[in-house]
């Protein structure tokens, strides 16, 4: 029962250390707590957001809005992704120096609310932004949906 216990615990150190830390303030709610997201390969999870990439898709949810955007341009404009789908659309566009991220577009919410994804992200260091760098789509997403959540506007 010992040696269980001691390779279950060495199992979640081990898939602790892969994932790491962004927080995000919200721009709306200046006095509200910053949305904490941990970051792994292909995938964002914190507050209410769970968010993943599979085969060209973002996928999951954010509390009880479901989350699916597939990107559909065609590669010909260097460093441009658009993304489209049931959640809305986005264009997300790295700048040169590699430090902040564009995002233009909307995430629909539901039949009746929609919200702006419109920003620029700045990126920092670590290997979570270097994870963020090359998955610009979720750091859309997850800094999309921080905001919502510091605004309240996306309740379970």
């Amino acid at each position: 029962m010992r040696a269980f216990i001691l390779l279950l615990a060495a199992g979640c150190a081990t898939g602790a250390a892969t994932n790491q830390t962004v927080t995000f303030p919200s721009a709306s709610n200046h006095v509200g707590p910053p949305i904490t997201v941990s970051v792994g390969k292909g995938h964002v999870v914190g507050g209410q957001l769970n968010a993943w990439l599979d085969e060209g898709c973002v996928h999951g949810n954010m509390g009880r809005l479901p989350v699916q955007f597939c990107r559909d341009d065609k590669g010909d404009k260097p460093g441009e992704q658009h993304w489209s789908g049931a959640s809305g659309e986005f264009t997300v566009r790295p700048s040169l120096d590699g430090h902040q991220v564009d995002v233009d577009g909307y995430w629909q919410l539901d039949s009746r609310r929609m919200v702006s994804m419109t920003q620029t992200l700045p990126l920092g260091t670590g290997q979570q932004w270097d994870e963020l760098r090359r998955n610009p789509a979720l750091l859309a997403v997850a800094a999309t949906a921080a905001e919502l959540q510091g605004a309240g506007i996306a309740r379970r």
